[in-house]
This record gives structure tokens, C-alpha cells and sequence, in this order.
């Protein structure tokens, strides 16, 4: 598994490192909003970071305890996981991208999470605030809206 960790390592150190020369030109900032680096230097600069704690946390590993593969629950998880985004992408132009990522979010920490309600409730409208907040009140992107005018 040392060796997967390594590669995994090197090739997303080398993606992330090819993203920020490739858009170093760009601007950062443009008048009042991100310019087109912003998000580009931002992933890359992420993924520079995981890749050297991968790197370093496959480096510490004593190698004793082996990766197994999911059991039959956890295949049913990720698969539940990867058609609730799909589901949500389809969504979108049908009922907007608020509405749409309200009801993933709850998908997923009721329905795959299991977590308790009212916590779920709370953490999916901080957090649809914070995307409303962010994205469409301060930086003006016009998301997709359905017919909740969400």
C-alpha cells in the first residue's frame, strides 16, 4: 500500500503543481470579484498540501495494519453516495441549486451518515448559508434557480 500512497502522492503533486504554473499569468483578482487564478491556485495550492501529508503520513506508517477493501455496507455506502450526486447534478436545472444541495446534504447526513436530525437541520442551513452567503450575496454568481427562486 506504500507504494499506491507514493504514487498517488507524486501524481497529485505534480497535477497540483502543473495547475498553478499553467494559470500563473491569470489574474488573482479582477476589480471587485476573483479573476479567473483565484479558484485554480486555490485547488492546486490544496492539493499540494494533501499531497505532502500524504507523503508524510505514508512515511510515518509502520505498515503493520493492511488496507482492506470495503465489506458489502461500505460498497452500498459509496455507491448511495455517488447516486445522490448524480441525482443532485440532474436536479439542478429542475429545481435550482439551493434546493438541490439542501436536499443532498440531508440526504447524506440522514440518510448515509445516520446522523440525529436536529444537528443534521443545523449543519445543512449553516452551511446552505454560508454557500448563499458567499456565492450569491457577496461575489453576485447567479446559481441556478428553480422554481422556489432558490
Amino acid at each position: 500500500m506504500k507504494a499506491t500512497n507514493f504514487i498517488i502522492a507524486a501524481v497529485l503533486f505534480g497535477l497540483s503543481a502543473l495547475a498553478l504554473l499553467g494559470t500563473w499569468g491569470l489574474p488573482y483578482w479582477a476589480d471587485f470579484a476573483p479573476g479567473s487564478a483565484f479558484a485554480p491556485f486555490w485547488v492546486a495550492a490544496i492539493g499540494l498540501v494533501l499531497a505532502i501529508a500524504l507523503l508524510v503520513t505514508t512515511l510515518a506508517d509502520d505498515g503493520h495494519e493492511p488496507h482492506s477493501f470495503p465489506d458489502r455496507r461500505g460498497i452500498v455506502r459509496v455507491a448511495a453516495l455517488t447516486a445522490g450526486l448524480w441525482l443532485m447534478v440532474l436536479l439542478i436545472p429542475l429545481v435550482g441549486f439551493m434546493t438541490a444541495a439542501i436536499a443532498f446534504s440531508l440526504f447524506l447526513l440522514l440518510g448515509i451518515e445516520r446522523r440525529p436530525l436536529v444537528p443534521s437541520l443545523l449543519t445543512t442551513a449553516v452551511v446552505s448559508g454560508l454557500v448563499y452567503g458567499v456565492f450569491i450575496a457577496w461575489l453576485g454568481i447567479a446559481l441556478p434557480t428553480g422554481p422556489f427562486g432558490l
